[in-house]
C-alpha cells in the first residue's frame, strides 16, 4: 500500500510527540514517586542528630560507676561510648550538609571536652554538666526541641 511521504511524515510527527507526552507522563509519576523531599532529608538529618545526643544522654550514669567503684565501667568503656556517640553525630552531619563549621564546631567541641573529662577523671557533676552542654550544642545544630 503506497502512502504519500506528506502522510508519512505527519504520521511519524503524531507518533514522536505521543511517545514523547507519554513518557514524560510515566517519568513524572515514576519520578514524584521516588522523590526525596527536602523535609524528609532535614527530618532525617535531626533524628540522627537527636540518636547522637540520646548516646551522650546515657553516659553519665556509665561514668559515675567508673568513678565510684573499680568494678563499674573502664575509662576505655567510656571512651569507646564517647566515640560511638561521636560517630553517629558524623553521621548526622554527613546528613545534613547544610550546617557550616559554626554551628558543627560547638557540638564536635563538647564531645571532645568529654573525652578530656574521662582521660583526667573529672568529677561526676562536672561530666553530667559537660555531657549537657554536648546535647544542648548538637540540640541547637540540629533544632531540637529539648537539646536532646
Amino acid at each position: 500500500m503506497y502512502i504519500e511521504p506528506k502522510a508519512r511524515r505527519r504520521t511519524a510527527i503524531l507518533v514522536a510527540v505521543l511517545s514523547l507526552l507519554v513518557g514524560g507522563v510515566v517519568g513524572y509519576v515514576v519520578g514524584s514517586g521516588s522523590a526525596t523531599s527536602a523535609s524528609d532529608v532535614a527530618a532525617t538529618a535531626r533524628t540522627k542528630g537527636a540518636d547522637a545526643a540520646s548516646a551522650l544522654a546515657r553516659l553519665p550514669i556509665e561514668y559515675e560507676q567508673a568513678v565510684k567503684t573499680s568494678s563499674g565501667e573502664s575509662s576505655n568503656t567510656i571512651l569507646e561510648a564517647i566515640d560511638n556517640a561521636s560517630s553517629l553525630l558524623a553521621d548526622a552531619y554527613r546528613a545534613a550538609p547544610w550546617l557550616g563549621p559554626t554551628l558543627r564546631q560547638p557540638a564536635t567541641d563538647a564531645v571532645e571536652t568529654l573525652r578530656a573529662d574521662v582521660r583526667s577523671g573529672a568529677p561526676a557533676s562536672q561530666f553530667q554538666h559537660d555531657v549537657d552542654d554536648a546535647a544542648a550544642a548538637i540540640g541547637i545544630a540540629f533544632n531540637l526541641q529539648d537539646g536532646s
